[in-house]
């Protein structure tokens, strides 16, 4: 009689044990598929084309410094050519509205809990360039922008966040694959 009870709490015990493991395991699931999910959110929606943009914006600065881009003394308001004005105009200014635009509709998605001053000031850039860009054309004015581009801060953070994503991307894949619920 002593066996039968041992041998049947033993056999409780184990349920009860394999019940825990596996509510436990699939609990871990589920709070890495929605990670995962955030992540790919944040990938698709800001931080994928958001790097895009910045890598062809960069490229394009750089293909711009070598040819049209006059030299830091010239760069004021009377300075730089009809050429640098067309490649600022039509595409370095398109493509940073587009990005302005996206930070907008997805501020939601960015990593920190407030929005970094990198995109605060590259917005702000923007702004500022529409402002030179209309007095130019509405009044033929030439004025220096007010709020500088922020440089390799900005491109440092998209390209460092994108690259961070992407190893936790990797990381939650290899995992959500190598890991299953307890089955007894």
């Amino acid at each position: 009689m002593a066996t039968a009870v041992i041998t049947a709490s033993a056999s409780i015990v184990v349920a009860v044990l394999a019940f825990v493991l596996n509510q436990y395991g699939q609990a871990r699931q589920e709070r890495r598929q929605v990670r995962l999910a955030r992540i790919n959110s944040q990938l698709r929606d800001l931080y994928g084309p958001l790097n895009a943009m910045v890598d062809a914006n960069e490229r394009t600065w750089e293909a711009l410094r070598k040819v049209h881009l006059p030299e830091a003394a010239a760069r004021n308001p009377d300075g730089g050519t009809a050429s640098w004005r067309r490649w600022r105009d039509e595409v370095l200014q398109p493509a940073n509205r587009r990005m302005r635009d996206l930070i907008f509709a997805h501020a939601d998605l960015v990593v920190e809990v407030e929005v970094p001053d990198p995109l605060y000031d590259f917005c702000a850039h923007v702004a500022a360039q529409e402002v030179v860009r209309a007095a130019e054309v509405d009044e033929g004015i030439r004025e220096p922008v007010l709020i500088n581009h922020p440089g390799d801060a900005y491109v440092f953070y998209v390209r460092r966040t994108f690259a961070a994503l992407k190893s936790e991307q990797a990381q939650l894949l290899r995992r959500s694959r190598s890991t299953r619920p307890f089955e007894p």
